[in-house]
């Protein structure tokens, strides 16, 4: 059964999340965006993981508009980011050895 975090992303038992090709677009842009902002390059899976983060602390959920425009989610992404620098680095997505 598959939980939906915010429109266009979703999650299912297993912890995999799932991106369609809008919200995929949006974090490709929200990504470049918000880079500008932080001290090390971000990307698509920085942003998604920032998202996911906010989802579980409630700031984010299957109701929020996945648009640039949306500067609650903005202010949402940009308030995780350095978390997931910090916790994941260069490393997030990669493959394990």
């Amino acid at each position: 059964m598959e939980r939906m975090i915010a429109q266009g992303i979703s999650s299912d038992t297993s912890g995999q999340v799932s991106v369609d090709a809008n919200a995929g677009r949006l974090l490709i842009e929200l990504a470049i965006d918000l880079e500008a902002s932080q001290t090390q390059p971000i990307d698509v899976q920085h942003v998604l993981a920032a998202i996911v983060l906010a989802a579980r602390d409630g700031l984010v959920d299957d109701q929020t508009c996945m648009s640039r425009d949306n500067d609650a989610l903005r202010n949402s992404v940009n308030r995780y980011l350095p978390l997931v620098l910090t916790r994941y680095g260069d490393q997030l997505g990669a493959e394990p050895d």
